[in-house]
């Protein structure tokens, strides 16, 4: 049947890229999401490339991740290859961040995650091995204001990775996060003006050492490298792909960029 991976929040984006990228490599691919016409279309695409399904799920609910599971293993015998990659971005003062948007992106950015890896990690050390790739950010390691509960989250992944991977290498199962920079999704945009969308990613591209905004199949090359074996060595570890956003200070763009109010170092 071959290997299988899931790919949370895989209708846009960063997830819509990896499960593409995965169908390529004649993976089955588990596409899941809230939203079923976006989904529907990746699923799509897939097909043309490998077999998969689609599977509508709102992470913020156990009980939907619980369905979840259930209906991949109704599909699949095995998941190879888990890539938790769904999240939510609130961009506020953190005296401005309701409750609400506190739980919704704890539940999302860690919980979800952490149930499903306490799904399948069992799993995979009875199936022989598995890779689990965490999504993080570069917020999860060079925070900025405004980013109080997606930092945070996002840094908590990371731990929760680290810990995953040393309680379960003796068992052939590597844990490993990645942590993005500046992608061309519409998370980058969702705090700009509609009409100022040009500017901003030139402001933005500005602030990056290597001049650019990467493109998601840029991080999906990677991810899809490192549920390979030729990445087999590689366990516990946090891989940067920012075009050298947080190794150092950039000035190009500073002025221009608090136009947006935005901080030096975001997502």
């Amino acid at each position: 049947m071959g290997r299988t991976a899931l790919v949370t929040g895989s209708t846009s984006g960063i997830g819509k890229a990896i499960a593409l990228k995965f169908a390529e490599n004649k993976y089955n691919v588990i596409v899941c999401g809230r939203n079923e016409r976006e989904g529907m279309n990746v699923l799509n695409r897939v097909k043309e490339l490998s077999d998969g399904i689609f599977i509508k799920v709102d992470l913020r609910y156990k009980e939907e991740i619980d369905k979840l599971v259930e209906s991949v293993l109704e599909h699949y015998d095995r998941v190879d290859v888990l890539v938790n990659n769904a999240g939510i971005l609130v961009y506020k003062p953190l005296e401005e961040i309701t409750y609400d948007e506190m739980i919704d992106s704890i539940r999302v950015n860690f919980v979800a995650p952490f149930l499903l890896m306490q799904k399948f990690l069992p799993l995979m050390k009875r199936w022989g091995g598995g890779v689990v790739i965490n999504i993080s950010s570069i917020a999860g390691l060079s925070p900025y204001p405004k980013g109080g509960i997606y930092c945070s989250t996002k840094a908590a992944l990371i731990s929760l990775s680290k810990v995953a991977a040393l309680e379960y290498a003796q068992y052939n199962i590597r844990v490993v996060a990645v942590a993005p920079g500046l992608v061309e999704t519409r998370m980058l945009y969702q705090d700009a003006p509609k009409s100022e969308k040009d500017r901003f990613r030139e402001i933005m591209a500005s602030r990056v050492p290597i001049g650019r905004i990467a493109n998601p199949e840029e991080i999906a090359e990677f991810i899809v490298y490192l549920a390979s074996e030729r990445a087999s060595y590689i366990t516990g570890s946090v891989h940067v792909i920012d075009g050298g956003l947080i190794a150092g200070r950039r000035e190009a763009g500073i002025e221009k960029k608090q136009q947006f109010n935005l901080p030096r170092y975001i997502i």
